[in-house]
């Protein structure tokens, strides 16, 4: 595994350094330069998005006469294209300059050819202001980020000293400038200002020195400070609390069940003790880098063998950690330790391969191959765990289907194990698909960063190994932090597994007290959208209430109107009461008759009917006597619906299965559908739409991110799904269209709230309207799922499930939900088109 990964870094590496220099790199000369037209602008936009984005471009008309001008015509990757480009764009040539890795282009500068012999030159860049203090070159500007104000320096490459500079143009965006020197000639389009150099006694135009100090908003300059120690603490601290908040709430519903159950049980052991774990397990693995954090902010070096210990002593804890809880078969184990073993020993004995810092360079293919291999083995690990966790969680819930093996006759069905040569295979493939990925982003990040650099320079290969290395070692904290990220699985498991073993109430899950508290607590987990905002890592713990209170509150006050809650006219028990198996089979045969008499009395009022017509006393006898509701249960005596409740509404108000989990189970195998294509459009716009598609490919985790996403968004709307079903009997409303509106509210409040939060910060909140949308969307198709889902008894009797469907709701309501979900498609299309936008946050890929 790791050696095919190490393979592929070396054929990276060394396709990258063995281009050999055609030409000696020579320094750049402004001689021919003179005549060179030159024309730069900068802007600061500021608004929709988490960090400043910084837009920079620069126009060069580069005379014939210049030495490098044909040069600029050539290859991008040609030893004079580079040398050519670096003198107009950088302050020196080769390594003089380091790589940028925070500047970003759309591609290479376009080049353009002029009929009177002149290049025509135009380099556009752009970089996010998320670095506090720090000198962020972007083009032939430098800004830095102060606490109050920043400062942009113009950096004329000493080749274009000389030249004859037409225009400079700044917009600072709102408010605009603090000062400026020298002040600006004029001002276009309100907060645009423009410079024209022109010296007055020789007419020359040279580059002026030139520094605008802008006072940005309060928004931008808290995000501007995200790295610094403070920023990052209170990250740390935000993250903890809403892992310890969750863990709470778990503790608490142990309390409350273990009131019902005194004997000792096996899923509230595993809740209870998840809760402890979880918050252990965030401390183990978000730790390292705050500790990082704060070497960084003492000292401007430390040592690869120091971050080599941290990271690795780290990580090797949260692996055994997931371990000693999963238990897993003895095999597990043993493949665990293997894996846990290279990491180990080249953290112990770094010398032995060459990962030392002692004077030497640390980029022989020994520290390189070694340095893989523990990377991709503390991955592989952390994969291990994490399914060996799962598994567990999973199997003592009940959660696992039974082995199909064929047993004993009369024996149970035995429970499924977690097979060693299942596992490995899957972890093995993971593991070396997220590290082909890595390397690969990796290298076209150096690319991009080193793309001015001359590769035939020595020290270019050493460097780029070099890089190599570091990013290797980085990967086996920053991966683990990335996979268990996704912990929340876990949680949401566990969870499951109890409300699945113990919930009381067949008709709610909010009738029982220990079961209301888990499962609200569940909703949170399962749904929970919130936008990329930087005060959202504060604040995460004040989501979960939030979420709590929006579906209780969604649904709780609006119970009463329910079709079950309606009482019989006579006894005035609740139809609740006489929920039933006995009563579903009545029902359903009382619905087929109460639709077939109704279709009848429509063909008599149209004129449709044979030789002798019905009687309409006689039909309306009959709809009238389906109202009778025998005695038998609750009810006393012999007892009638309600006047405005027919059975075809009490049938499907009971749902398609007996109980509230199985419904809420069915509900989420009915939202599977619509959640592929909800989950298609939602990585779009997060992964692949405009901008966001770059930024994927520039995130050293990107690739392998989006399939992740793609189960983080099918568990979002599947779960909007199993609520739906799970709260099916107390929801307001006779239709599932209905019926989805107060689910999908309790997702869309929380949103809503967090994008009022994205306004005040002037942050982008657009894609929150479109998972709103796409949420009641989701829930309104399983809702009219569920509702043929009930009557799927009378499938065999009909062609199509549409000529079902119509028969259940009859002409009326069939054209109304057809309408209804017409609209939505419409509003969830219109949202993507107008509003919908990819993040605006830095990608991963900087140093």
């Amino acid at each position: 595994m790791a050696g095919i990964v190490a393979a592929v870094v070396g054929v990276l590496l060394f396709s990258a350094s063995a281009r050999a220099s055609d030409v000696p790199d020579p320094a750049c000369v402004s001689a021919g330069l003179t005549d060179a037209r030159v024309s730069t602008s900068v802007e600061l936009l500021h608004d929709d998005r988490t960090f400043t984005k910084v837009v920079t471009k620069l126009t060069v008309d580069v005379p014939g006469d210049w030495v490098f001008a044909e040069a600029l015509l050539l290859s991008g990757h040609s030893p004079g294209y580079t040398t050519a480009m670096a003198c107009l764009t950088r302050q020196a040539t080769g390594w003089q300059e380091p790589p940028r890795w925070w500047e970003w282009r759309p591609g290479l500068p376009e080049v353009t050819a002029e009929k009177d012999g002149r290049v025509h030159v135009v380099y556009e860049a752009h970089s996010w202001v998320s670095q506090f203090d720090k000198d962020l070159d972007v083009g032939i500007w430098r800004l830095r980020a102060g606490t109050n104000t920043w400062s942009l320096t113009l950096r004329p490459p000493p080749a274009l000293g000389g030249a004859q500079w037409d225009k400079i143009t700044v917009d600072p965006g709102a408010p605009g400038i603090e000062s400026a020197q020298p002040w600006p000639a004029a001002e276009e389009d309100g907060s645009r200002l423009v410079w024209r150099p022109e010296n007055r006694v020789s007419g020359a135009r040279s580059a002026p020195a030139m520094v605008v100090v802008v006072r940005p908003s309060w928004q931008r300059s808290w995000a501007a400070q995200n790295e610094r120690l403070t920023a990052q603490g209170l990250g740390w601290v935000g993250g903890l609390l809403w892992t310890a908040a969750t863990s709470a709430l778990l503790l608490w519903a142990v309390a409350r069940y273990g009131r019902r159950h005194r004997r000792p049980d096996l899923v509230l052991d595993n809740l209870a003790h998840w809760a402890v774990v979880a918050v252990a397990l965030f401390v183990l693995t978000y730790t390292d880098d705050l500790i990082r954090w704060y070497d960084e902010s003492r000292r401007s070096e430390w040592w690869f063998e120091d971050a080599l210990l941290r990271g690795h002593v780290f990580a090797l804890a949260a692996s055994a950690l997931l371990l000693a809880f999963a238990k897993p078969p003895r095999r597990v184990w043993i493949a665990g330790g293997l894996l846990m073993l290279p990491p180990a020993v080249i953290m112990a004995r770094p010398q032995t391969f060459h990962l030392r810092h002692d004077g030497r360079p640390m980029t022989s293919d020994l520290a390189l191959a070694a340095e893989t291999t523990a990377s991709c083995c503390l991955l592989a690990v952390t994969v291990l765990g994490f399914l060996a966790v799962a598994w567990r969680l999973a199997a003592d819930g009940k959660l696992i289907p039974k082995s199909r093996r064929p047993v004993a006759r009369g024996a149970p069905p035995a429970d499924r194990e977690l097979r060693l040569r299942i596992v490995v295979p899957a972890v093995v493939a993971w593991t070396v698909a997220v590290a082909l990925c890595y390397a690969f982003i990796e290298e076209r990040n150096w690319q991009r960063a080193s793309w001015l650099s001359d590769r035939g320079d020595p020290l270019y290969g050493y460097r780029h190994r070099e890089d190599f290395l570091w990013e290797a070692m980085r990967s086996a904290s920053d991966g683990q932090e990335w996979l268990l990220g996704y912990a929340w699985i876990l949680t949401g498991i566990a969870m499951l597994a109890v409300l699945r073993t113990k919930h009381a109430s067949k008709h709610s899950p909010l009738d029982d007290p220990a079961d209301r508290l888990l499962f609200l607590a569940f909703f949170p987990i399962a749904v929970s959208v919130s936008g990329d905002h930087l005060a959202n890592s504060l604040a995460e713990f004040l989501w979960t209430p939030v979420y709590m209170l929006a579906l209780y509150a969604a649904v709780a006050p609006c119970r009463e109107f329910a079709v079950l809650e309606q009482r019989f006219e006579r006894s005035q028990w609740p139809l609740a009461a006489a929920a039933g198996t006995a009563t579903r089979r009545k029902l359903m045969k009382d619905s087929r008759i109460y639709r077939e008499t109704h279709a009848a009395l429509r063909r008599l009022d149209q004129g449709l009917f044979g030789d002798e017509p019905p009687q309409r006393q006689s039909l309306e006898d009959e709809l009238d006597n389906l109202h009778d509701w025998p005695a038998g249960g609750p009810l006393p005596f012999r007892d009638r619906l309600p006047a405005h409740v027919s059975v075809v509404d009490a049938a499907l108000a009971l749902g398609p299965r007996d109980s509230w989990w199985d419904n809420g189970v069915r509900g989420a195998r009915c939202a599977l559908i619509p959640s592929l294509l909800a989950t298609l459009l939602s990585i779009w716009a997060g992964f692949v739409r405009g901008g966001a598609w770059r930024d994927t490919l520039l995130d050293l985790f990107g690739l392998p991110s989006m399939v992740l996403a793609i189960l983080y968004w099918m568990a979002t709307w599947v779960g909007g799904g199993f609520f739906l079903g799970a709260l099916w009997r107390v929801l307001p409303g006779r239709r599932g269209a209905v019926k989805a509106i107060p689910v999908a509210l309790a997702f869309a409040v929380p949103v809503a709230l967090d994008a009022l939060f994205g306004w005040f910060t002037r942050e982008g909140a657009a894609n929150l309207a479109l998972h709103a949308a796409t949420m009641l969307l989701v829930l309104t198709v399983t809702g009219i799922a569920l509702d043929l889902d009930t009557f799927r008894g009378e499938r065999r009797y009909w062609q199509s499930r549409l000529g079902l469907l119509l028969s259940i709701y009859q002409m009326r309501y069939y054209s109304l939900q057809v309408a209804y979900v017409i609209g939505q498609i419409i509003a969830v299309i219109t949202i993507w088109q107008f509003f919908a936008e990819p993040a605006a946050t830095p990608p991963a890929g900087g140093k």
